[in-house]
Protein backbone atom coordinates (compact mmCIF):
# COMPACT_ATOMS: atom_id res chain seq x y z
CA UNK A 1 0.00 0.00 0.00
CA UNK A 2 2.86 2.41 0.84
CA UNK A 3 4.44 1.78 -2.55
CA UNK A 4 1.18 2.59 -4.34
CA UNK A 5 0.83 5.88 -2.45
CA UNK A 6 4.39 6.89 -3.22
CA UNK A 7 3.77 6.39 -6.92
CA UNK A 8 0.46 8.24 -6.64
CA UNK A 9 2.04 11.39 -5.29
CA UNK A 10 4.89 11.26 -7.79
CA UNK A 11 2.26 11.44 -10.50
CA UNK A 12 0.34 14.17 -8.69
CA UNK A 13 3.44 16.38 -8.86
CA UNK A 14 3.32 16.22 -12.64
CA UNK A 15 -0.44 16.64 -12.75
CA UNK A 16 -0.13 20.05 -11.17
CA UNK A 17 2.09 21.48 -13.87
CA UNK A 18 -0.95 22.70 -15.79
CA UNK A 19 -0.82 25.60 -18.21
CA UNK A 20 -3.51 27.74 -19.83
CA UNK A 21 -2.46 30.84 -21.70
CA UNK A 22 -4.64 33.79 -22.70
CA UNK A 23 -5.96 31.94 -25.73
CA UNK A 24 -6.71 28.69 -23.91
CA UNK A 25 -5.07 25.66 -22.40
CA UNK A 26 -2.48 23.64 -24.24
CA UNK A 27 -4.26 20.36 -24.76
CA UNK A 28 -4.85 17.37 -26.90
CA UNK A 29 -6.59 18.28 -30.14
CA UNK A 30 -8.60 15.08 -30.21
CA UNK A 31 -10.56 14.83 -26.98
CA UNK A 32 -12.53 17.50 -25.14
CA UNK A 33 -15.71 17.62 -23.09
CA UNK A 34 -18.23 20.43 -22.54
CA UNK A 35 -19.32 21.50 -19.04
CA UNK A 36 -22.47 23.64 -19.11
CA UNK A 37 -22.56 26.48 -16.59
CA UNK A 38 -25.98 26.67 -14.93
CA UNK A 39 -25.16 30.10 -13.49
CA UNK A 40 -24.57 31.53 -17.00
CA UNK A 41 -28.13 30.95 -18.26
CA UNK A 42 -29.89 33.97 -19.75
CA UNK A 43 -33.36 34.53 -21.13
CA UNK A 44 -32.84 36.72 -24.20
CA UNK A 45 -36.44 37.86 -24.68
CA UNK A 46 -39.81 37.38 -22.99
CA UNK A 47 -41.09 35.31 -25.90
CA UNK A 48 -39.64 33.92 -29.12
CA UNK A 49 -37.67 31.11 -30.64
CA UNK A 50 -35.15 29.81 -33.20
CA UNK A 51 -32.27 31.88 -31.70
CA UNK A 52 -28.95 32.23 -33.55
CA UNK A 53 -25.81 33.93 -32.22
CA UNK A 54 -22.66 35.32 -33.83
CA UNK A 55 -19.70 37.40 -32.64
CA UNK A 56 -18.53 40.18 -34.95
CA UNK A 57 -14.91 41.03 -35.67
CA UNK A 58 -15.10 43.91 -33.16
CA UNK A 59 -16.33 41.42 -30.48
CA UNK A 60 -19.94 42.66 -30.54
CA UNK A 61 -22.40 39.81 -30.00
CA UNK A 62 -25.52 39.63 -32.16
CA UNK A 63 -28.49 37.34 -31.52
CA UNK A 64 -31.48 36.99 -33.85
CA UNK A 65 -34.72 35.17 -33.10
CA UNK A 66 -38.33 34.77 -34.14
CA UNK A 67 -40.76 36.78 -32.03
CA UNK A 68 -43.50 34.18 -32.61
CA UNK A 69 -45.73 37.09 -33.64
CA UNK A 70 -44.53 37.07 -37.25
CA UNK A 71 -41.34 39.16 -36.95
CA UNK A 72 -37.61 38.65 -36.46
CA UNK A 73 -35.72 40.68 -33.86
CA UNK A 74 -32.03 41.34 -33.31
CA UNK A 75 -30.29 42.20 -30.03
CA UNK A 76 -26.70 43.34 -29.48
CA UNK A 77 -24.25 43.05 -26.61
CA UNK A 78 -21.07 45.10 -26.41
CA UNK A 79 -20.10 43.85 -22.92
CA UNK A 80 -19.60 40.14 -23.68
CA UNK A 81 -23.22 39.19 -23.03
CA UNK A 82 -23.62 40.85 -19.63
CA UNK A 83 -26.41 43.01 -21.04
CA UNK A 84 -28.36 43.19 -24.29
CA UNK A 85 -29.78 46.10 -26.27
CA UNK A 86 -33.44 46.74 -26.90
CA UNK A 87 -34.66 44.60 -29.82
CA UNK A 88 -34.36 45.84 -33.40
CA UNK A 89 -36.94 44.52 -35.85
CA UNK A 90 -34.94 43.35 -38.85
CA UNK A 91 -37.76 41.48 -40.62
CA UNK A 92 -41.41 42.44 -40.24
CA UNK A 93 -44.64 40.58 -40.92
CA UNK A 94 -46.34 42.10 -43.96
CA UNK A 95 -49.40 41.82 -46.20
CA UNK A 96 -48.83 40.31 -49.65
CA UNK A 97 -51.35 41.27 -52.34
CA UNK A 98 -51.48 39.22 -55.54
CA UNK A 99 -52.29 40.53 -59.00
CA UNK A 100 -55.78 39.02 -58.85
CA UNK A 101 -56.66 40.95 -55.68
CA UNK A 102 -56.10 38.22 -53.09
CA UNK A 103 -54.01 38.96 -50.02
CA UNK A 104 -52.42 37.18 -47.06
CA UNK A 105 -50.25 37.97 -44.07
CA UNK A 106 -46.68 36.70 -44.44
CA UNK A 107 -44.85 35.65 -41.28
CA UNK A 108 -41.07 35.60 -40.87
CA UNK A 109 -39.26 32.53 -39.55
CA UNK A 110 -35.91 30.70 -39.41
CA UNK A 111 -33.45 33.60 -39.07
CA UNK A 112 -29.73 32.91 -39.55
CA UNK A 113 -26.92 35.48 -39.23
CA UNK A 114 -23.32 35.71 -40.42
CA UNK A 115 -20.57 38.30 -40.79
CA UNK A 116 -18.85 38.00 -44.17
CA UNK A 117 -15.16 38.28 -44.96
CA UNK A 118 -15.65 41.86 -46.18
CA UNK A 119 -17.24 42.85 -42.85
CA UNK A 120 -20.85 43.02 -44.03
CA UNK A 121 -23.46 41.31 -41.84
CA UNK A 122 -26.14 39.26 -43.56
CA UNK A 123 -29.34 37.72 -42.18
CA UNK A 124 -31.41 35.11 -43.99
CA UNK A 125 -34.99 34.15 -43.18
CA UNK A 126 -37.97 32.20 -44.44
CA UNK A 127 -41.15 33.94 -45.64
CA UNK A 128 -44.22 31.92 -44.61
CA UNK A 129 -47.62 33.07 -45.93
CA UNK A 130 -50.61 32.32 -43.70
CA UNK A 131 -52.95 31.48 -46.61
CA UNK A 132 -52.24 29.02 -49.42
CA UNK A 133 -52.13 29.70 -53.15
CA UNK A 134 -51.44 33.45 -52.84
CA UNK A 135 -47.82 34.16 -51.90
CA UNK A 136 -44.79 31.91 -52.37
CA UNK A 137 -42.69 30.49 -49.55
CA UNK A 138 -39.30 32.20 -49.98
CA UNK A 139 -35.71 32.49 -48.79
CA UNK A 140 -34.89 36.17 -48.21
CA UNK A 141 -31.83 38.06 -46.96
CA UNK A 142 -31.00 41.51 -45.59
CA UNK A 143 -27.57 43.13 -45.45
CA UNK A 144 -25.87 45.63 -43.17
CA UNK A 145 -22.71 47.44 -44.27
CA UNK A 146 -22.27 49.32 -40.97
CA UNK A 147 -21.89 46.58 -38.36
CA UNK A 148 -25.61 45.88 -37.95
CA UNK A 149 -26.57 49.50 -37.33
CA UNK A 150 -28.82 49.82 -40.40
CA UNK A 151 -30.13 47.33 -42.94
CA UNK A 152 -30.66 47.39 -46.69
CA UNK A 153 -34.06 46.32 -48.10
CA UNK A 154 -34.92 42.60 -48.18
CA UNK A 155 -33.61 40.63 -51.15
CA UNK A 156 -35.49 37.50 -52.26
CA UNK A 157 -33.12 34.70 -53.29
CA UNK A 158 -35.51 31.85 -53.96
CA UNK A 159 -39.27 31.29 -54.14
CA UNK A 160 -41.00 27.95 -53.83
CA UNK A 161 -44.68 27.13 -54.29
CA UNK A 162 -47.45 29.12 -52.57
CA UNK A 163 -48.38 26.27 -50.24
CA UNK A 164 -47.02 24.66 -47.08
CA UNK A 165 -46.55 21.22 -48.63
CA UNK A 166 -44.20 22.53 -51.34
CA UNK A 167 -42.28 25.21 -49.45
CA UNK A 168 -38.65 26.04 -48.67
CA UNK A 169 -37.19 26.31 -45.18
CA UNK A 170 -34.32 26.90 -42.73
CA UNK A 171 -31.56 28.82 -44.56
CA UNK A 172 -27.96 28.75 -43.34
CA UNK A 173 -24.73 30.32 -44.65
CA UNK A 174 -21.24 29.20 -45.57
CA UNK A 175 -18.40 31.26 -47.08
CA UNK A 176 -15.61 29.35 -48.79
CA UNK A 177 -11.90 30.26 -48.55
CA UNK A 178 -12.02 31.72 -52.08
CA UNK A 179 -14.89 34.03 -51.12
CA UNK A 180 -17.87 32.19 -52.60
CA UNK A 181 -20.90 32.66 -50.35
CA UNK A 182 -23.43 29.85 -50.15
CA UNK A 183 -26.89 29.60 -48.62
CA UNK A 184 -28.26 26.14 -47.89
CA UNK A 185 -31.94 25.36 -47.28
CA UNK A 186 -34.48 22.54 -47.16
CA UNK A 187 -36.54 22.50 -50.34
CA UNK A 188 -39.82 20.74 -51.16
CA UNK A 189 -40.46 22.78 -54.30
CA UNK A 190 -38.92 20.28 -56.79
CA UNK A 191 -41.22 17.51 -55.50
CA UNK A 192 -44.72 18.88 -55.88
CA UNK A 193 -46.21 15.45 -56.59
CA UNK A 194 -44.69 13.75 -53.54
CA UNK A 195 -43.77 14.35 -49.92
CA UNK A 196 -40.03 14.34 -50.66
CA UNK A 197 -37.55 17.08 -49.78
CA UNK A 198 -33.94 17.85 -50.69
CA UNK A 199 -31.19 20.11 -49.48
CA UNK A 200 -30.64 22.90 -52.01
CA UNK A 201 -27.94 25.55 -52.21
CA UNK A 202 -27.48 28.91 -53.94
CA UNK A 203 -24.14 30.61 -54.67
CA UNK A 204 -22.86 34.17 -54.72
CA UNK A 205 -19.47 35.31 -56.04
CA UNK A 206 -19.77 38.89 -54.79
CA UNK A 207 -20.51 38.58 -51.05
CA UNK A 208 -24.22 38.13 -51.59
CA UNK A 209 -24.95 41.08 -53.88
CA UNK A 210 -26.07 38.76 -56.66
CA UNK A 211 -26.96 35.06 -56.52
CA UNK A 212 -27.16 32.11 -58.88
CA UNK A 213 -30.59 31.62 -60.40
CA UNK A 214 -30.29 27.83 -60.45
CA UNK A 215 -30.13 25.82 -57.24
CA UNK A 216 -27.54 23.11 -56.63
CA UNK A 217 -28.88 19.88 -55.13
CA UNK A 218 -26.70 19.04 -52.15
CA UNK A 219 -28.43 15.88 -50.95
CA UNK A 220 -31.55 13.83 -51.58
CA UNK A 221 -32.90 10.51 -50.31
CA UNK A 222 -35.70 9.18 -52.50
CA UNK A 223 -39.07 8.94 -50.71
CA UNK A 224 -37.63 10.71 -47.66
CA UNK A 225 -37.04 14.25 -46.38
CA UNK A 226 -33.50 15.57 -45.94
CA UNK A 227 -33.89 18.72 -43.85
CA UNK A 228 -32.46 21.56 -41.74
CA UNK A 229 -28.92 21.90 -43.20
CA UNK A 230 -26.05 23.56 -41.35
CA UNK A 231 -22.64 23.61 -43.13
CA UNK A 232 -19.06 23.95 -41.86
CA UNK A 233 -15.62 23.69 -43.44
CA UNK A 234 -13.42 20.93 -42.02
CA UNK A 235 -10.01 20.76 -43.63
CA UNK A 236 -10.57 20.40 -47.38
CA UNK A 237 -14.20 19.31 -46.96
CA UNK A 238 -17.58 21.00 -46.77
CA UNK A 239 -19.60 19.06 -44.19
CA UNK A 240 -23.33 19.65 -43.74
CA UNK A 241 -25.37 18.38 -40.80
CA UNK A 242 -28.90 17.40 -41.84
CA UNK A 243 -31.86 15.54 -40.39
CA UNK A 244 -32.55 12.30 -42.27
CA UNK A 245 -35.60 10.07 -41.78
CA UNK A 246 -34.06 7.04 -43.45
CA UNK A 247 -36.01 4.67 -41.17
CA UNK A 248 -38.52 5.79 -38.59
CA UNK A 249 -37.84 9.10 -36.86
CA UNK A 250 -35.32 11.74 -37.96
CA UNK A 251 -31.69 11.29 -36.95
CA UNK A 252 -28.67 13.57 -37.42
CA UNK A 253 -26.59 12.70 -40.48
CA UNK A 254 -23.78 14.46 -42.30
CA UNK A 255 -23.28 14.84 -46.04
CA UNK A 256 -20.01 16.07 -47.48
CA UNK A 257 -18.02 17.07 -50.52
CA UNK A 258 -14.55 18.44 -51.07
CA UNK A 259 -14.15 22.18 -51.51
CA UNK A 260 -12.64 21.51 -54.93
CA UNK A 261 -15.64 19.43 -56.09
CA UNK A 262 -18.14 21.74 -54.33
CA UNK A 263 -21.27 19.58 -54.79
CA UNK A 264 -20.53 18.59 -58.39
CA UNK A 265 -22.88 15.67 -57.65
CA UNK A 266 -25.68 15.42 -55.07
CA UNK A 267 -25.23 13.09 -52.10
CA UNK A 268 -27.90 10.44 -52.63
CA UNK A 269 -29.17 7.71 -50.31
CA UNK A 270 -26.33 5.20 -50.72
CA UNK A 271 -23.48 7.63 -51.21
CA UNK A 272 -20.38 7.05 -49.04
CA UNK A 273 -20.51 10.81 -48.42
CA UNK A 274 -23.69 10.39 -46.33
CA UNK A 275 -23.02 9.23 -42.75
CA UNK A 276 -25.01 8.65 -39.59
CA UNK A 277 -23.55 11.22 -37.21
CA UNK A 278 -23.62 9.61 -33.76
CA UNK A 279 -21.04 7.14 -32.48
CA UNK A 280 -23.77 4.72 -31.33
CA UNK A 281 -26.97 3.65 -33.03
CA UNK A 282 -30.19 4.95 -31.47
CA UNK A 283 -33.53 3.16 -31.85
CA UNK A 284 -35.50 4.08 -34.98
CA UNK A 285 -38.45 5.11 -32.79
CA UNK A 286 -36.41 7.86 -31.09
CA UNK A 287 -36.64 11.32 -32.62
CA UNK A 288 -33.42 13.34 -33.03
CA UNK A 289 -34.08 16.19 -35.44
CA UNK A 290 -33.21 19.81 -36.21
CA UNK A 291 -29.39 19.48 -36.07
CA UNK A 292 -26.87 22.32 -35.78
CA UNK A 293 -23.12 21.99 -36.36
CA UNK A 294 -20.08 24.10 -35.45
CA UNK A 295 -16.31 23.71 -35.45
CA UNK A 296 -14.60 24.05 -32.07
CA UNK A 297 -11.42 26.11 -31.61
CA UNK A 298 -9.28 22.94 -31.34
CA UNK A 299 -10.63 21.58 -34.63
CA UNK A 300 -13.15 19.12 -33.21
CA UNK A 301 -16.85 19.49 -33.95
CA UNK A 302 -20.00 20.07 -31.89
CA UNK A 303 -23.46 18.90 -32.94
CA UNK A 304 -26.81 19.73 -31.39
CA UNK A 305 -30.27 18.34 -32.08
CA UNK A 306 -33.63 18.04 -30.34
CA UNK A 307 -34.74 14.67 -29.02
CA UNK A 308 -37.51 12.88 -27.16
CA UNK A 309 -35.19 10.11 -25.94
CA UNK A 310 -36.04 9.19 -22.31
CA UNK A 311 -38.87 11.73 -22.47
CA UNK A 312 -42.49 11.94 -23.58
CA UNK A 313 -43.32 10.21 -26.88
CA UNK A 314 -44.50 13.54 -28.34
CA UNK A 315 -41.57 15.05 -30.27
CA UNK A 316 -42.99 18.52 -29.52
CA UNK A 317 -41.74 17.99 -25.94
CA UNK A 318 -38.18 17.34 -27.09
CA UNK A 319 -35.13 18.79 -25.38
CA UNK A 320 -31.76 20.01 -26.63
CA UNK A 321 -28.87 17.57 -26.69
CA UNK A 322 -25.25 18.19 -27.71
CA UNK A 323 -22.60 15.70 -28.88
CA UNK A 324 -18.88 16.10 -29.53
CA UNK A 325 -17.34 14.83 -32.76
CA UNK A 326 -13.85 14.42 -34.14
CA UNK A 327 -12.02 16.79 -36.48
CA UNK A 328 -13.68 15.17 -39.51
CA UNK A 329 -17.22 15.70 -38.21
CA UNK A 330 -17.75 12.02 -37.36
CA UNK A 331 -18.36 9.79 -34.32
CA UNK A 332 -20.35 12.27 -32.25
CA UNK A 333 -20.50 11.18 -28.62
CA UNK A 334 -20.09 12.50 -25.06
CA UNK A 335 -23.70 13.61 -25.17
CA UNK A 336 -24.96 16.24 -22.75
CA UNK A 337 -28.14 18.28 -22.26
CA UNK A 338 -27.44 21.97 -21.66
CA UNK A 339 -30.84 22.75 -20.12
CA UNK A 340 -32.61 20.73 -17.40
CA UNK A 341 -36.03 20.60 -19.06
CA UNK A 342 -39.02 18.95 -17.29
CA UNK A 343 -40.81 16.24 -19.25
CA UNK A 344 -43.82 18.49 -19.86
CA UNK A 345 -41.71 21.35 -21.25
CA UNK A 346 -39.62 21.78 -24.40
CA UNK A 347 -36.25 23.03 -25.66
CA UNK A 348 -36.26 23.04 -29.46
CA UNK A 349 -35.02 24.77 -32.65
CA UNK A 350 -31.58 25.03 -31.12
CA UNK A 351 -28.23 26.38 -32.23
CA UNK A 352 -24.59 26.52 -31.15
CA UNK A 353 -21.95 29.22 -31.37
CA UNK A 354 -18.29 29.61 -30.43
CA UNK A 355 -18.22 32.23 -27.66
CA UNK A 356 -14.43 32.38 -27.37
CA UNK A 357 -11.47 30.00 -27.56
CA UNK A 358 -12.49 28.23 -24.37
CA UNK A 359 -16.27 28.62 -24.35
CA UNK A 360 -19.27 27.76 -26.50
CA UNK A 361 -22.87 28.91 -26.26
CA UNK A 362 -26.00 26.80 -26.66
CA UNK A 363 -29.25 28.56 -27.57
CA UNK A 364 -32.74 27.11 -27.43
CA UNK A 365 -36.44 27.96 -27.64
CA UNK A 366 -37.75 26.79 -24.29
CA UNK A 367 -40.40 27.29 -21.63
CA UNK A 368 -38.50 25.35 -18.95
CA UNK A 369 -38.07 28.44 -16.74
CA UNK A 370 -40.22 31.07 -18.46
CA UNK A 371 -43.91 31.80 -18.88
CA UNK A 372 -43.72 31.51 -22.65
CA UNK A 373 -41.46 29.67 -25.05
CA UNK A 374 -38.54 32.09 -25.23
CA UNK A 375 -34.94 32.24 -26.49
CA UNK A 376 -32.48 31.04 -23.83
CA UNK A 377 -28.68 30.98 -23.78
CA UNK A 378 -26.21 28.99 -21.68
CA UNK A 379 -22.41 28.89 -21.81
CA UNK A 380 -20.39 25.69 -21.93
CA UNK A 381 -16.73 25.46 -21.00
CA UNK A 382 -14.43 23.39 -23.20
CA UNK A 383 -12.45 21.04 -20.95
CA UNK A 384 -9.61 19.26 -22.73
CA UNK A 385 -7.40 16.37 -21.89
CA UNK A 386 -4.37 17.99 -20.31
CA UNK A 387 -0.80 18.19 -21.51
CA UNK A 388 1.36 19.23 -18.57
CA UNK A 389 3.64 22.25 -18.55
CA UNK A 390 5.27 24.01 -15.63
CA UNK A 391 3.34 27.06 -14.47
CA UNK A 392 1.86 28.82 -11.46
CA UNK A 393 -1.86 28.70 -10.72
CA UNK A 394 -3.29 31.60 -12.67
CA UNK A 395 -6.33 29.84 -14.08
CA UNK A 396 -8.93 27.24 -13.12
CA UNK A 397 -9.74 25.33 -16.32
CA UNK A 398 -11.61 22.36 -14.83
CA UNK A 399 -15.27 23.25 -14.26
CA UNK A 400 -18.26 21.45 -12.73
CA UNK A 401 -21.60 23.23 -12.34
CA UNK A 402 -24.39 22.09 -14.68
CA UNK A 403 -27.00 21.13 -12.08
CA UNK A 404 -27.39 24.30 -10.03
CA UNK A 405 -25.98 27.63 -8.86
CA UNK A 406 -23.11 25.88 -7.03
CA UNK A 407 -19.99 25.19 -9.09
CA UNK A 408 -16.37 24.10 -8.80
CA UNK A 409 -13.31 25.45 -10.60
CA UNK A 410 -9.98 23.64 -10.19
CA UNK A 411 -6.40 24.68 -10.88
CA UNK A 412 -3.06 22.93 -10.31
CA UNK A 413 0.60 23.91 -10.08
CA UNK A 414 4.01 23.06 -8.66
CA UNK A 415 5.72 25.48 -6.23
CA UNK A 416 8.85 25.26 -4.04
CA UNK A 417 9.01 21.53 -4.53
CA UNK A 418 5.42 20.96 -3.43
CA UNK A 419 2.33 20.15 -5.41
CA UNK A 420 -0.49 22.66 -4.97
CA UNK A 421 -4.07 22.10 -6.08
CA UNK A 422 -6.85 24.60 -5.53
CA UNK A 423 -10.56 23.86 -5.84
CA UNK A 424 -12.73 26.97 -5.63
CA UNK A 425 -16.34 26.11 -4.85
CA UNK A 426 -19.01 28.75 -5.30
CA UNK A 427 -22.28 28.17 -3.43
CA UNK A 428 -25.41 30.23 -2.68
CA UNK A 429 -24.95 32.17 0.57
CA UNK A 430 -27.64 30.16 2.36
CA UNK A 431 -25.70 26.90 1.93
CA UNK A 432 -24.62 25.72 5.42
CA UNK A 433 -21.18 24.42 6.39
CA UNK A 434 -21.29 20.63 6.53
CA UNK A 435 -18.98 17.63 6.45
CA UNK A 436 -21.17 16.25 3.65
CA UNK A 437 -20.18 19.18 1.40
CA UNK A 438 -16.81 18.93 -0.26
CA UNK A 439 -14.65 17.70 -3.13
CA UNK A 440 -13.73 14.26 -4.47
CA UNK A 441 -10.48 13.82 -6.42
CA UNK A 442 -10.13 10.53 -8.32
CA UNK A 443 -6.97 9.18 -9.93
CA UNK A 444 -6.07 6.12 -11.96
CA UNK A 445 -2.40 5.17 -12.16
CA UNK A 446 -1.86 1.99 -14.18
CA UNK A 447 -4.30 -0.48 -12.63
CA UNK A 448 -4.72 1.31 -9.28
CA UNK A 449 -7.54 3.73 -8.56
CA UNK A 450 -7.49 6.33 -5.76
CA UNK A 451 -9.99 8.73 -4.22
CA UNK A 452 -9.34 11.70 -1.94
CA UNK A 453 -12.29 13.23 -0.09
CA UNK A 454 -11.93 16.73 1.39
CA UNK A 455 -14.96 18.24 3.10
CA UNK A 456 -16.06 21.83 3.56
CA UNK A 457 -15.98 21.15 7.30
CA UNK A 458 -12.30 20.12 7.27
CA UNK A 459 -12.39 16.32 7.16
CA UNK A 460 -9.99 14.54 4.77
CA UNK A 461 -9.76 10.88 3.77
CA UNK A 462 -7.69 8.89 1.31
CA UNK A 463 -9.09 5.68 -0.22
CA UNK A 464 -7.56 3.00 -2.41
CA UNK A 465 -9.83 0.81 -4.52
CA UNK A 466 -9.49 -2.90 -3.80
CA UNK A 467 -11.81 -5.50 -5.34
CA UNK A 468 -14.31 -2.79 -6.31
CA UNK A 469 -14.41 -1.42 -2.76
CA UNK A 470 -12.82 1.70 -1.29
CA UNK A 471 -10.35 1.02 1.56
CA UNK A 472 -9.39 3.97 3.75
CA UNK A 473 -5.69 4.78 4.31
CA UNK A 474 -4.30 6.66 7.35
CA UNK A 475 -1.50 8.18 5.24
CA UNK A 476 -3.77 11.14 4.43
CA UNK A 477 -2.31 12.74 7.58
CA UNK A 478 0.95 13.39 5.74
CA UNK A 479 -0.77 15.78 3.32
CA UNK A 480 -1.53 19.43 3.99
CA UNK A 481 -5.16 20.12 3.07
CA UNK A 482 -6.74 23.40 4.12
CA UNK A 483 -10.23 24.86 3.85
CA UNK A 484 -10.73 28.61 3.56
CA UNK A 485 -14.16 30.20 3.46
CA UNK A 486 -14.56 32.88 0.80
CA UNK A 487 -17.29 35.43 -0.05
CA UNK A 488 -18.44 33.09 -2.83
CA UNK A 489 -18.18 29.80 -0.91
CA UNK A 490 -14.97 28.02 0.03
CA UNK A 491 -11.57 26.95 -1.29
CA UNK A 492 -9.88 23.63 -0.64
CA UNK A 493 -6.10 23.81 -1.09
CA UNK A 494 -3.94 20.72 -1.30
CA UNK A 495 -0.19 20.89 -0.63
CA UNK A 496 1.79 17.68 -1.14
CA UNK A 497 5.38 17.98 0.16
CA UNK A 498 8.38 16.83 -1.91
CA UNK A 499 9.01 13.90 0.43
CA UNK A 500 5.99 12.24 -1.14
CA UNK A 501 6.95 12.55 -4.83
CA UNK A 502 10.69 12.45 -5.21
CA UNK A 503 10.97 10.34 -8.38
CA UNK A 504 9.92 11.18 -11.92
CA UNK A 505 7.12 9.44 -13.79
CA UNK A 506 6.59 9.10 -17.51
CA UNK A 507 3.23 7.45 -18.12
CA UNK A 508 -0.23 8.71 -18.95
CA UNK A 509 -2.87 8.62 -16.25
CA UNK A 510 -6.40 9.89 -15.59
CA UNK A 511 -8.15 12.12 -13.06
CA UNK A 512 -11.78 12.67 -12.15
CA UNK A 513 -13.45 15.28 -9.98
CA UNK A 514 -16.80 15.66 -8.25
CA UNK A 515 -18.26 17.83 -5.54
CA UNK A 516 -21.08 17.49 -3.03
CA UNK A 517 -23.34 20.46 -2.31
CA UNK A 518 -26.91 21.52 -1.56
CA UNK A 519 -29.49 23.19 -3.75
CA UNK A 520 -32.74 24.36 -2.11
CA UNK A 521 -32.22 21.92 0.77
CA UNK A 522 -31.57 19.03 -1.61
CA UNK A 523 -28.13 17.46 -1.48
CA UNK A 524 -26.53 16.21 -4.66
CA UNK A 525 -23.15 15.14 -6.00
CA UNK A 526 -22.13 16.42 -9.42
CA UNK A 527 -19.32 14.83 -11.39
CA UNK A 528 -17.14 16.15 -14.17
CA UNK A 529 -19.04 16.22 -17.47
CA UNK A 530 -19.23 12.80 -19.19
CA UNK A 531 -17.44 11.18 -16.26
CA UNK A 532 -18.59 7.91 -14.73
CA UNK A 533 -17.04 7.28 -11.32
CA UNK A 534 -16.54 3.57 -11.93
CA UNK A 535 -15.01 4.01 -15.41
CA UNK A 536 -11.61 5.74 -15.29
CA UNK A 537 -11.50 5.70 -19.09
CA UNK A 538 -14.16 8.44 -18.97
CA UNK A 539 -11.99 10.73 -16.78
CA UNK A 540 -9.61 13.45 -17.99
CA UNK A 541 -6.42 12.05 -19.47
CA UNK A 542 -3.17 13.56 -18.25
CA UNK A 543 -0.58 13.53 -21.02
CA UNK A 544 3.01 13.67 -19.78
Amino acid sequence: MTLHLSRLFKILSLLCALHWNALGQEHSSTDVRIAWDYSSMQQIAEMGGYPRLTRLKDSTLLVVYETRTGNVHLKKSTDDGKSWSAPMEVFSQFVYASADGKSTLVNIANPEIKQLENGDVIIACNYRPQKAEIAPYSIVVRRSTDNAQTWLPPQCLYSAAPRFTDGCWEPSFLQLPGGELQVYFANENPYRNSNEQEISMLRSQDNGITWSEKTTTVSFRKNRRDGMPVPVILGNDIVVAIEDNKIGQFKPYTVRTTISKNWAEPVLADSPNRKYALDNLVADTIYMGAPYLIKLPNGQTLLSYQTNERRMHDWELSTMEVAIGDTEGKKFGKRTRPFDVPLNKEAKWNSLSVWDNRTVAALSSSDFKSRYVAPWLIKGYIIPDIKLKNSKIDDYPIFIGTKGQSNLKAGLTFSDGSIIMECNVSEPKATPASDSSGVFLFLKLNKQVYKIWSSKGGQNHLFIKKHDQWKRSALISKLSINVKHTPQGYQISYRIPPSFHGAKASQEFSIGLAFSTRNKEKRYVEHLANMEEGRPETWIKILL
